[in-house]
This record gives C-alpha cells, sequence and structure tokens, in this order.
C-alpha cells in the first residue's frame, strides 16, 4: 500500500501531523521504535509537570498553618509518587493510542530509517509515501562528568537524595532544582555562565534566582570543569541541554545544520521537497511541545492542499514557584530590532490573589508597538503564569491593542486581573 503520508517519530509533532492529515482525508502511516507520545509525555513535560504539582502540593502543606490547617508531620512516599506518575503516563499514553485507531492512523512500532524521498524502511519491510515527515525529536546531551546521570535516569530512580547538584542553568535544570528542594532535597544549581536562565529576560532570571536562594537552593555561576569535579552530592544531575536525534536516511536527503538539525523552510519542507522535518529534530528548534504541534499540524494541511495559517504565536512556560512565562518579544528584543516600543510592569504583591495563595514576588509585564499600540509580547513572573500566557499570546497574535487589553472586565480576585491594570499602564504610556 502506498500511503500519502508517512511519519517518523510518534512525539508531539508526530501524531498531531497523523490526526490533521487522517482528518483531511490522507492516508497515513506513523513509525515509533520506543513509546507513543515521544520524550514530552514518557520523560519530559508530563512527568515532570507531574512532579512540580506533587511539589507545590508538598510546599503548600508546610505553610497550610497560615490557614488554620493542622497537618503534622506530613510525609513524603517517593516511590508511591512515581508509581501515580507512571499510571498517568500510561493513560495519556493508552489514549494516543486509542486515538490512531480512531483517526484509522496505522501505526508501526518499529525503528525506521528513510530509504529514498518516498520510502521508509523498518525490519519489516519497506513503506512507500508520497510524502515524509521526519519528527524523531531531540535526545539529551552527554554529561561532563562520568558519574553524572541525565534527566531520563533520574526520572527512573525509586529513592529520594538527601544531596544533590544540578548542572545546568536552562528551564529543566530549574524545574527540578524546584521540584527536589520541595521534596526535602538539599540543591545545588552549578552553571558555567554568569545567570540561570539567559535566553529568558534578565529580570525573569533574577527573580527566580533570588526566590530559589530564599528556598535555601544554592546557585554557582561561571563555574569551571574543575569547580564541577569537586561537587560532592549524592546524585549529580546533568541537564545541560539536548540535541537533534535524526533517523538514518539515505546521504544528501536533507541538509543537517551546524547544530546537528534539519534544515527547513518556514513550512517544514526540506532540500528533498517530499520530504519535510518538525520539532526538536529541526536545525534551532524553540524545543517547545506545543509550536511541535502546530509545525505538524501545518505540514499535514501543505500536503492536503488546504490553507495553511500564519504561524501562531508560542508561549514558552518554567512550572517554577512562581511559574514565568514569555510571549512574542522583550523589550530588548523588540529594541534591537529598532522598533519604537513601550513597556509597562504590574508588580504582583498588591494582587488579591496572590496575596491569598502565597505572596510571593511576582509581575506581569506587557510590551507594545508604539506606532500602532498592538501588544507584540508579555513576561510574566507569577502564580497560574501557564494559564495566563495563552491569553496574552492571543493578543499578540490577533494584534489586539494595549487599550482593548485593558477594557477586559476579569475575574476578580484573580491572578489575571493583573493583566488589566498592566494593560492601562501601558496605554497611557503610549499615549
Amino acid at each position: 500500500m502506498k500511503y500519502d503520508l508517512g511519519i517518523i517519530g510518534g512525539g508531539p509533532a508526530g501524531y498531531s501531523a497523523a490526526w490533521e492529515a487522517s482528518s483531511l482525508g490522507l492516508s497515513v502511516v506513523l513509525f515509533e521504535q520506543k513509546e507513543m507520545g515521544g520524550t514530552c509525555l514518557n520523560r519530559g513535560c508530563v512527568p515532570t509537570k507531574f512532579m512540580c504539582h506533587a511539589a507545590k502540593l508538598y510546599s503548600r502543606l508546610q505553610d497550610c498553618g497560615r490557614y488554620g490547617i493542622v497537618a503534622e508531620n506530613p510525609g513524603l512516599d517517593y516511590r508511591r509518587m512515581k508509581n501515580s506518575r507512571e499510571e498517568t503516563v500510561f493513560k495519556l499514553r493508552n489514549g494516543i493510542l486509542q486515538m490512531a485507531r480512531q483517526k484509522k492512523v496505522d501505526l508501526v512500532l518499529e525503528e525506521a530509517s528513510v530509504a529514498d524521498g518516498h520510502c521508509v524502511k523498518t525490519v519489516s519491510g519497506m513503506y512507500e509515501a508520497s510524502n515524509i515527515l521526519i519528527a524523531t525529536g531531540a535526545e539529551n546531551l552527554p554529561g561532563f562528568l562520568e558519574n553524572s546521570v541525565d534527566t531520563d535516569e533520574l526520572l527512573q530512580m525509586d529513592s529520594l537524595p538527601e544531596t544533590m547538584t544540578i548542572i545546568g542553568g536552562g528551564v529543566t535544570a530549574v524545574e527540578f532544582a524546584y521540584i527536589y528542594q520541595a521534596f526535602g532535597t538539599k540543591v545545588t544549581l552549578c552553571t558555567r555562565g554568569e545567570r540561570i536562565l539567559r535566553k529568558w529576560e534578565k529580570e525573569i532570571a533574577a527573580g527566580l534566582a533570588h526566590n530559589m536562594k530564599c528556598l535555601g537552593i544554592e546557585i554557582k555561576n561561571n563555574c569551571s570543569m574543575e569547580v564541577l569535579k569537586t561537587q560532592n552530592s549524592d546524585i549529580i544531575v546533568s541537564a545541560v541541554g539536548r540535541r537533534p536525534r535524526l533517523p538514518a536516511m539515505e546521504d544528501g536527503l536533507v541538509e543537517v545544520g551546524e547544530k546537528g538539525g534539519i534544515v527547513a523552510d518556514d513550512t517544514g519542507r526540506t532540500k528533498t521537497c517530499s520530504v519535510y522535518a518538525a520539532g526538536d529534530v529541526l536545525e534551532d528548534s524553540d524545543r517547545l511541545a506545543n509550536f511541535a504541534m502546530e509545525q505538524g499540524k501545518r505540514i499535514a494541511r501543505r500536503i492536503a492542499g488546504k490553507k495553511v495559517p500564519p504561524r501562531a504565536v508560542t508561549a514558552r512556560c518554567i512550572f517554577s514557584r512562581p511559574e514565568a512565562a514569555s510571549v512574542g518579544y522583550t523589550e530588548s528584543e523588540a529594541r534591537d530590532k529598532g522598533m519604537d516600543v513601550a513597556a509597562a510592569k504590574q508588580p504582583l504583591y498588591t494582587n488579591a490573589s496572590t496575596m491569598i495563595a502565597s505572596g510571593e514576588r511576582g509581575f506581569i509585564k506587557l510590551v507594545a508597538d508604539k506606532r500602532n499600540g498592538c501588544v507584540i509580547g508579555a513576561q510574566l513572573l507569577c502564580e497560574r503564569a501557564s494559564d495566563i500566557a495563552g491569553e496574552l499570546a492571543l493578543a499578540v497574535s490577533h494584534k489586539i491593542t494595549a487599550e482593548e487589553l485593558g477594557r477586559t472586565a476579569r475575574v476578580h480576585p484573580s491572578f489575571d486581573e493583573a493583566v488589566t491594570e498592566a494593560a492601562e499602564r501601558l496605554t497611557e504610556k503610549i499615549g
């Protein structure tokens, strides 16, 4: 049988493309050598966010006396938490398998290679497809130290270490630091750079660094290899980044960039017109599941000959305490591009919901283009930032003005009413 689309990789980019393509009437075969759902579901976003939620609940127990709740000597059964986490992952993975059956997508749970622009090869045979989508994701970079473990190995451990050193200063390192500190582990975060979260706005990085230190997380910046080798912890975790994972393929079929990822145009098409790529396997990928899912859907629509909408505005988030999020341009990014911008920030220390829930420092910052008043970016450090970011991504995507954003009567009390206040301040600055 010849398929309209053959997809290698069952993660967010792959299965999103498969569901969209099937809904548009294309015949689809999807190849996955491990578990459906990819890194995001099995070793990344979902299990770590389960742990973030567990860490937040456990931390709240320590503070519940403030609310008149008596919960003496709360404990953590780490193995039980892990089992519950894996049960959640299993249910979600099973849901993907059920969706494949409903969408009539043929699944081949084998390792696949690209034989040419129209053929995919596995141990069971050769599959022909008019178009091929490579969505094989990424893998952890090797650690600097021989005795370190990566985050995949960390998630498989059944016991909680008393001390932990995390090498890295990105989102993954920061989230794991928060998780294990909340569980009672003494955490040290070692970065090679001058600060954590170097790809994020400095104000967010500084706010989280301050908060982490208040919680007892030690942060060591500008760490040399000699310093890293002196770390004496029960476990050393390497969270230094990820690299694209390419399938075996015919030489010259796609262009591979300096960082080892596949080079593709804005539509996902590679140098071979019948071969596409999406998600973390791309050169300079955003490493975001929501971005990968959107890419997969866009590629499916293009192959089906349907109208492809403009690329969506993508929200990034850190599931820290409090959460952090970023949408569109930061103020400095916009100015570097020569844009005339205005920015306004609303602190959260006067927000009623923040004072009720935690009292932690935070803010919502909005950036607008002065020429038309449209909101072009937002940065958040506050409770529920991951939820509020969706509203702001919509505002940026649809070119909503600061004045229009401020006219919405949001719930009181709520965390997102700070958006109203930030928008009103921004409107005043724009004039």
